[in-house]
């Protein structure tokens, strides 16, 4: 899921048309920029991982979060799913071992789901979300940090925060959401950003112009945060391969800026990763209305 991509392109502090995230929705998919430049708004899919991470960034405990969201009266459930991931890892010492299909964790009966779906519903229609949520609560955050090399007794903030992104030749900085670890470092503090990803992929544009990220006004991070690929999935945390070189990202940002205002707009995910059209703020749009038909093959 691109969250935080759809997040910045329905942030109206960020122009419409601005190169920046022209090329990044031209990226993602060119379909989509078309959308976006035409004035429509996308509609993100609910993302039961971003929204876990950011009501444990806005504080409270995880049960305070899921009984706001209705699910008070399947407490013994979730305790017995935390359970179960917790014996199913220490009986299995790899990665994330209850993604494998021989977990069978995780259950709600059908009639509890019928008496809960009004919570469901309050995390996106789906009950696997709650334990999506849940998982992301519990174990993904602590096995990210691991992979970023943060001691488990450091003192740290998780933040969700827009960050600015800019290049030399644009007048306004795009504001884009996302991941901010702050730790403790002796007597300093070091900054660490992710962004979220499946199977570690890292898009070359949008980890690049994080890389070169500031927060919003003068005051700039204390260190060169180093970047972060968040695997949404395993776990996994990888450090950023820088793959754009010095002035790529100008050039790189400028060319599909200028596709995504003038063209071609095929629906590239469609024809080559529809999963990844499921999970788009355009979906009913290019779907409903363009979806492999001859017309949007021309746009």
């Amino acid at each position: 899921m691109y969250t935080d991509l759809f997040l910045a392109l329905l942030n109206r502090e960020n122009a419409r048309g601005h190169p920046i995230l022209s090329a990044l929705a031209y990226a993602f998919c060119p379909a989509a920029a078309r959308w976006w430049l035409a004035g429509a708004d996308p509609l993100p899919p609910f993302d039961p991982v971003w929204q876990s991470l950011q009501d444990l960034a806005s504080g409270g405990t995880l049960m305070e979060h899921l009984k706001r969201y209705g699910f008070g009266d399947l407490t013994e459930e979730i305790k017995t799913y935390v359970q179960e991931v917790q014996a199913y890892r220490s009986l299995h010492p790899i990665q994330a071992p209850e993604i494998l299909p021989l977990f069978r964790g995780g259950k709600i009966s059908v009639e509890r789901r019928f008496g809960s779906q009004n919570a469901i519903d309050n995390l996106g229609g789906d009950w696997r979300n709650l334990f999506l949520y849940i998982r992301a609560w519990a174990f993904l955050l602590q096995d990210w940090r691991g992979g970023m090399k943060i001691e488990r007794n450091a003192e740290y903030c998780l933040s969700v925060e827009k960050v600015a992104l800019a290049l030399n030749f644009t007048r306004l900085p795009v504001l884009f959401d996302t991941l901010v670890w702050r730790v403790s470092v002796g007597h300093a503090m070091e900054v660490k950003l992710g962004l979220l990803t499946q199977r570690l992929e890292q898009d070359a544009l949008r980890f690049s112009l994080l890389d070169r990220s500031s927060p919003p006004g003068r005051q700039p991070w204390p260190n060169r945060p180093a970047v972060f690929a968040l695997d949404r999935e395993s776990g996994e945390a990888q450090h950023y391969n820088q793959t754009l070189a010095e002035g790529d990202p100008e050039r790189t940002v400028q060319a599909l800026a200028s596709l995504a205002k003038d063209g071609p707009h095929p629906p590239l995910n469609a024809l080559s990763q529809p999963s990844i059209c499921r999970n788009c703020g355009y979906l009913s749009l290019c779907f409903k209305n363009h979806f492999i038909s001859p017309h949007a093959l021309s746009l």
